[in-house]
């Protein structure tokens, strides 16, 4: 167990000097120790840089097993003392919807001050793609399917709609029709993010070709190039800050499915501190919030 904690903290912190300062042994043991576990193994596991180390393909796939073993741990402390609090930790989080979780998050920083927030924005598939390699504890993103080993929490729906730049002519209408949006210049989101997935598979469901005047990588810069006229934009509604100095949102009248956007964690690790106290405070906002609430497990 000595060599799989001295791994995992290495690949947690980035360098043998934190891990040993975690582990609260000498990094000469902790470099022993990551020599000793390399031998069992025909290629090394971290590639060594001047400020730090980086796992091999090989150390990746050794950590989503070892981790394991931090979980279990956590797991029997759990069980043996279920009143234990989460104290001095951090607690990593990735999201795909700031606006949408932004509130979740601050709450749950007032009732747990001790917990150190660590967030990274990406996208749905970087999100599940962290969880899966244990990079973060939990994923806040939409449009989650179901996945071996992963559990999720639904918590807000909302749609698709066109953001659309002021005096145009389409604003004196009360929707907008996607006949009417492929003669616009329009304005997309990077590939494969969830809102131009749901983008394309809807003008590939009504068998319409749509070209884009122009990509952009995230939601602010694509309000920002709507404001200065350089097309129609689209975004999930509750994804983006009404601005009516600046633009305007419009439905579309294809749009009938609401997306959903989750807090999803591994199954296994549903009851470690922290990550079991974000759980819970999301179950209480959505209890609060509806009256029916949907936990997949």
């Amino acid at each position: 167990m000595a060599e799989i904690r001295a791994f995992n903290a290495t690949i947690q912190f980035g360098n043998f000097t934190r891990a040993a300062e975690v582990l609260n042994v000498s990094q000469p043991a902790i470099t022993a120790q990551i020599r000793k576990l390399e031998m069992r193994f025909s290629a090394p596991l971290l590639e060594r840089f001047s400020k730090g180390v980086q796992p091999t393909d090989l150390g990746k796939r050794l950590y989503r097993i070892t981790c394991q073993y931090q979980d279990l741990e956590g797991a029997i402390e759990v069980l043996s003392n279920p009143t234990i609090k989460p104290g001095e930790m951090t607690l990593r989080v990735a999201t795909a919807s700031p606006l949408i979780f932004m509130p979740l998050i601050a709450e749950f920083n007032q009732r747990f001050p001790d917990i150190s927030l660590k967030i990274n924005s990406a996208t749905t598939r970087e999100c599940l793609q962290m969880i899966e390699n244990r990079e973060v504890d939990i994923a806040l993103c939409p449009q989650v399917d179901d996945q071996k080993g992963v559990s999720r929490l639904s918590f807000h729906s909302h749609r698709l709609i066109a953001i659309v730049p002021l005096g145009h002519t389409l604003l004196k209408q009360d929707e907008v029709s996607l006949q009417q949006l492929i003669n616009e210049p329009l304005i997309f989101s990077r590939p494969h993010s969830c809102t131009q997935t749901v983008l394309d598979e809807l003008f590939a469901r009504h068998q319409l070709l749509p070209n884009a005047h122009v990509v952009m990588d995230n939601r602010m810069e694509i309000c920002e190039a709507v404001t200065y006229q350089l097309g129609i934009g689209f975004a999930f509604e509750n994804d983006i800050r009404p601005d009516e100095s600046s633009y305007q949102i419009m439905p579309i009248a294809e749009v009938e499915d609401a997306v959903v956007e989750h807090v999803v964690w591994l199954k296994n690790r549903r009851t470690l501190p922290g990550i079991r106290d974000f759980i819970q405070l999301a179950l209480d906002k959505r209890c609060a919030a509806l009256p029916i609430l949907e936990e997949t497990v």
